[in-house]
């Protein structure tokens, strides 16, 4: 009588390993997908520079964004241009002003970046 051999099911050992393998690639390359996706866009804010002083009763915001992201200034919509570039005014009051930029893509998180502005004199011109 044959004794079955160590490696007698050695086919469906490579198959289910293979299966595993194939799995395990599939399961990464959706969940690099999908981390994609929900990343917020990059927000780049060229001026103002944080903590700014400024006698002018308005500032213009000027940065960059993903083409196509939902970009908010102080909860105003504000469209970027093809390249993702946009410019927008503030008004500011005298004293301390905080500025608000969020950017987001259709299905993904926030990038949020936040200016204070000064406007050092009480009467200061609207520019």
């Amino acid at each position: 009588m044959l004794q079955p051999s160590l490696f007698h099911d050695y086919p469906s050992r490579i198959r289910r390993v293979l299966i595993a393998m194939t799995l395990l690639m599939v399961l990464g390359v959706v969940g690099h997908r999908i981390s994609t996706i929900i990343a917020p866009p990059p927000l780049v804010i060229r001026t103002p520079e944080d903590k700014a002083s400024t006698a002018s009763r308005m500032v213009t915001i000027v940065g960059t964004t993903a083409p196509g992201a939902l970009l908010t200034v102080n909860g105003a919509a504000i469209t970027p241009d093809g390249s993702g570039s946009f410019s927008t005014d503030v008004v500011l009051v005298p004293g301390a002003n905080t500025i608000d930029i969020t950017a987001r893509r259709r299905h993904s998180r926030s990038a949020k970046i936040q200016r204070l502005i000064y406007v050092h004199a009480a009467n200061a011109p609207l520019a």
